[in-house]
């Protein structure tokens, strides 16, 4: 060695304050000692360098991937709320899809019965026709029967009475169908019919209902099974990705894959049993909804019963009380004919000159008599048939009674069964339920491994504390042994200087693994403690709602008993009495009227107007028939009184013959004269009817009219709202595209809360990581302090040691040289330069860890204030993306109002459309209508034109009147605000208009009865007429007879021709 590497050693060794004399034998393992120390100091600035690079590039890669992070949870997120979406959609196309289904088959169910009902009145109408043509046929055929049969007695005594024709009795058929009991009864028959509903519309509309709930059971079960995939999707996005078994390599519990095959299992059947218990729910709902529906039934079938036992008993007691009329007026005339009888023949054994004045009075009243004879027997035969009708109706009614008591019993047996079925099912599934929770009670919470955990935390805690009590006993013997060791002169080798940090290194990792496995058994209790917690209270809140759905379905049961109580005594109560006739026609009107409001009217007054037309048209017809037969039996009258001219010129042998002959045919001629005369009185009052008819029918055009110009006027109100409905639809497009908009905001809104929830919560967990580090790091220092601490005590301790070792040397020196024997302080310095050896480099060791301790602990200073920067940092970001996530809540809130707003805007819109629909349907049915109207308008004219001649002033004050409507339709803008009272006074005017019918139909019956009593009295009349006329033909012949005697006796042959009687 030279000597400028021994300045060089001894520069170094007084730098690092080791100022003792180096021997010369020293100096080459002090050499080598620094020269590996310099070595492991340049290593170890190495590898600090590479660990910070790596730490740096590591903080680089994690600070470009959390953009990805963030994108990836942002694309996760937008899938989600895709996917969320497609979900609603499809649900609301099924749920829509569903419903027009169900509408579609309401629609064919009520077109089918309109259909049938249609078919029914179309059936109605003919028969009715047919009745019509056939009475109009046998109306036509009957009078020429009348002229071939009766002659009218020809007599010079003409009576103050003038006679009607004799065929006037062949319409009184065709005109009593129109007033009989037959047709009263079948239309009352009718509207009881209309007011109740027929079963088959109730069996259609059930069959419709329970299929629309079929589906829509469809429908919820795709639903849920569609809820419940995405909840597994989620789930199984939830679970991060990562594999158990990776997962497990990082943490300190091992047994990871028992614990999440038993977790899934747990989680299976936890679905399972929410899978079950939601069926059972529906099942129970189901149920309720069948019981409720099977009550409603019975109800409505009650209600039916009660009326339909209410209607037979009305119209047996209306029977009865008719027939006991009947039966009175029949006694009565029995006695009065028994009394006329007996007067009678009073007057028939008086004289026969009596006889003679009284003749007239007895055929009047004997006419009279059989009159009414007549009468009674007609009524005792339609009473008769009516009597008949309603016994047969009564069977009916009685066997609709026994069959509706019967589907009663039956409901009520099925609804007893059912719910006995229910009770039993119900049972079933609370004991299932209970039984299932102790299961799982028993499986996932026991106190068996809740008391096993315990024990496993508490020898977790005791090997930790032995783990710790033996750290302290090795730290302890280690600050014992340096001293001995310093007394002992024995070196130390390498190994045991290594061995105890060694040791402690392995107990530290011990302790941790064994801290970390309490932590996992801590979070493990408290899961458990949690699950069971929870299925304890779903437990309870199943039992309560178990608990309250049987006492629901008890209590209903009651109220269904008690129901079904109060119905059969109803029943009984019905039974026993009896409600009057006037409060079943006023319910059958009510029902009639919310039926058949609206278009009963115009069609009632339409049909009237076609029935009256048609009648009009009917005896006009009629008329006119016998006006040309009267005219043609006056022409063949006039030809027969020119044939008996020229015979009386001709033939003036047969002169008296055929003076008696033309006296015959005048008196013929003025009989038929007044038979004309009359007809021309009936024309007459039948063309004021018709005058009168045609009024109605201008007054009625007019009223159409004004209806026109109201419907013109409800037209452009139409149109106006069809324009608001444009303006609303457009305002809705806008709302629709702002509602977009606003929607588009409020997702880019959501997203953006929920980016900065993601963001808050990564800064939270990165915050918690900080901080966790921070603490590491803080526990590192304090470690590190301790160890300071320690190194620095050992370096004092080897500094006292060098002092001794000096002293040592110095001794040994002085030794060597008071010594002789060189032998043994070549043995003394060999071992002295060992032992130097190994306290230089033990020195050395220390100081190199001493410095980089100090290295590390400059390090994690630096690293806790910038971490505490980042800390601040954080906080403030947490701040602003808390503020900024207060005001996109405050905005998000101000959209939802925005948007239920415009939903609002578009519910009215849409209800807007809806009445547009309704008053456009009102507006076709109007136009129908008024087709219909205008093709019986045009009927009604083209009869019209055979009277124009007769009503010209009329049709002169109708124009009159149209101009007056004209001018009236210019003020359209005012009738706009009084289309409400318009309305209603159509409705009175309607009223007005019917009560106008009926009496007119009053009126119309009494005029039918005046006309059949003046019928009988010109029967009568002709009676007497023929009856007077055989009188006078005995009188003739008795008057001949007694002139023949009285010539005979005298013997003088009469030559003076006879005068005509």
């Amino acid at each position: 060695m030279t000597e400028w590497d021994f300045k060089e050693l001894r520069a170094k060794l007084d730098v690092m304050g080791f100022t003792q004399t180096l021997p010369v034998l020293a100096i080459p393992l002090v050499g080598a000692i620094f020269g590996d120390l310099i070595k492991t100091t340049e290593c170890l600035r190495d590898t600090k360098k590479q660990v910070v690079e790596l730490l740096e590039e590591k903080a680089c890669w994690e600070l470009g991937v959390e953009p990805y992070k963030c994108d990836n949870t942002r694309l996760l997120a937008e899938c989600n709320e895709l996917h969320l979406k497609l979900l609603e959609e499809r649900e609301g196309y099924e749920l829509r899809l569903c419903e027009a289904e169900r509408r579609i088959r309401n629609l064919q169910t009520d077109s089918d019965h309109l259909q049938s009902h249609n078919a029914q009145l179309q059936a109605q109408l003919d028969t009715f026709l047919s009745k019509q043509i056939i009475s109009a046929s046998s109306g036509k055929r009957t009078p020429a029967a009348g002229v071939k049969t009766r002659k009218p007695f020809i007599t010079t005594v003409r009576s103050g009475e003038v006679l009607p024709p004799s065929n006037a009795t062949s319409t009184i058929p065709s005109l009593k169908c129109t007033k009989c009991n037959a047709g009263v009864i079948q239309k009352s028959a009718v509207s009881s019919k209309e007011g109740v509903p027929a079963p088959s519309e109730e069996v259609a509309r059930l069959e419709n209902e329970l299929t629309s709930a079929g589906e829509q059971l469809e429908f919820f079960k795709r639903k849920v099974e569609s809820r419940n995939r995405e909840i597994r999707r989620l789930n199984d996005l939830l679970s991060g990705g990562r594999p158990p078994a990776v997962l497990a390599k990082e943490c300190c519990y091992r047994e990871v894959g028992a614990l999440s095959e038993d977790i899934g299992l747990l989680q299976r059947e936890k679905t399972e049993l929410m899978t079950q218990v939601n069926e059972y729910q529906d099942k129970m709902h189901d149920a309720m909804q069948r019981a409720l529906r099977l009550e409603e039934e019975k109800q409505r079938l009650q209600t039916h019963l009660c009326e339909l036992k209410e209607a037979a008993l009305q119209v047996e007691d209306q029977a009865n009380s008719e027939i006991d009329a009947k039966e009175a007026e029949l006694r009565q005339l029995q006695i009065e004919l028994e009394k006329l009888q007996q007067r009678n023949d009073k007057r028939s054994k008086g004289p026969r000159q009596a006889a003679g004045c009284d003749k007239a009075t007895l055929h009047d009243d004997r006419h009279m008599l059989n009159e009414k004879i007549n009468v009674l027997t007609r009524r005792e035969e339609e009473l008769q048939i009516v009597n008949e009708k309603l016994k047969k109706k009564l069977h009916k009614m009685e066997s609709k009674m026994s069959a509706m008591q019967k589907e009663l019993q039956e409901q009520v047996q099925q609804n007893s069964v059912t719910l006995d079925e229910e009770k039993i099912r119900l049972k079933s599934e609370r004991d299932f339920f209970q039984k299932e929770y102790l299961r799982l009670m028993g499986k996932s919470g026991s106190d068996s491994e809740i008391a096993f955990l315990h024990a496993q935390i508490k020898s977790k805690d005791e090997e930790l504390h032995v783990l710790r009590s033996e750290l302290c006993m090795l730290s302890t013997a280690k600050l014992q042994l340096s001293p001995r060791k310093s007394e002992n002169i024995s070196p130390p080798t390498v190994s045991s200087a290594y061995s105890p940090s060694n040791r402690s290194d392995c107990v530290q990792a011990a302790i941790a693994r064994v801290e970390r496995e309490r932590d996992c058994a801590r979070v493990e209790l408290e899961r458990m403690r949690c699950e069971r917690d929870t299925l304890r209270e779903k437990q309870l809140s199943s039992v309560q709602l178990h608990a309250e759905e049987l006492q629901t379905l008890r209590v209903r049961n009651e109220d269904l008993q008690d129901r079904i109580r109060q119905l059969e005594r109803e029943h009984r109560e019905l039974n026993s009495a009896r409600i009057p006739t006037e409060t079943q026609n006023a319910l059958l009107k009510e029902d009639v009227a919310e039926l058949k409001r609206r278009l009963s009217e115009l069609q009632s007054d339409t049909e009237n107007l076609r029935r009256e037309n048609g009648q009009i048209t009917l005896i006009n017809e009629q008329n006119e028939r016998i006006i040309a037969d009267y005219r043609s039996k006056l022409m063949l009258a006039e030809r027969q009184v020119h044939k008996a001219d020229v015979r009386v010129s001709t033939l003036d042998s047969s002169r008296e013959s055929n003076r008696n002959e033309a006296n015959q045919l005048r008196t013929e001629m003025a009989s038929l004269r007044q038979t004309y005369i009359a007809l021309e009185h009936e024309k007459d009052s039948l063309v004021n009817q018709l005058d009168n008819k045609t009024e109605k029918l201008f007054k009625l055009e007019v009223e159409l009219k004004d209806c026109k110009d109201k419907r013109n006027v409800l037209e452009q109100t139409v149109r106006e709202l069809e324009s608001q409905v444009k303006n609303l639809t457009a305002r809705t497009l806008q709302r629709d595209s702002e509602l977009n908009e606003t929607s588009a905001e409020s997702k880019t809104l959501r997203q953006q809360i929920v980016a900065l929830k993601l963001s808050r919560d990564e800064a939270i967990a990165e915050n918690g990581r900080l901080t966790d580090k921070l603490s590491n790091a803080l526990a590192e220092t304090r470690t590190l302090q301790n160890k300071l601490s320690d190194s620095e005590q050992q370096v004092a301790d080897m500094k006292q040691k060098l002092s001794k070792y000096v002293q040592e040397v110095k001794r040994a020196e002085d030794l060597l040289l008071e010594k002789v024997h060189f032998v043994l302080k070549e043995k003394e310095r060999e071992e002295l330069l060992d032992c130097y050896h190994n306290l230089t480099q033990d020195q050395v060791l220390l100081e190199g860890n001493n410095q980089s301790l100090e290295v590390e602990a400059n390090e994690f200073k630096r690293q806790i204030c910038e971490l505490e920067c980042e800390v601040h940092s954080l906080k403030e970001q947490l701040h602003c993306r808390q503020c900024t996530i207060d005001e996109l809540e405050m905005q998000l809130t101000a959209a939802r109002t925005r948007m239920r707003c415009l939903e609002r805007d578009l519910e009215n819109a849409r209800e807007l459309k809806i009445e547009l629909e309704v008053r456009k349907e009102l507006c076709d049915k109007l136009d129908i209508e008024k087709e219909k109207l205008n093709a019986e308008l045009n009927e009604i004219n083209e009869t019209r034109k055979k009277l124009e001649n007769e009503c010209k002033k009329l049709r002169a004050e109708l124009q009159q009147k149209s101009e007056l409507n004209h001018i009236s339709t210019e003020t359209r803008e005012q009738l706009l605000d009084r289309i409400r009272g318009e309305r209603q006074r159509q409705d009175e005017a309607g009223v007005t208009a019917n009560c106008e019918m009926e009496r007119l139909r009053q009126l119309h019956a009494k005029t039918l009865t005046e006309l059949q009593e003046e019928r009988d009295r010109c029967n009568k009349q002709e009676r007497l007429a023929n009856e007077y006329e055989q009188q006078v033909r005995e009188l003739r012949k008795n008057l001949a007879e007694d002139r023949f005697c009285q010539a005979r006796t005298r013997e003088i042959t009469p030559r003076v021709q006879e005068e005509p009687m």
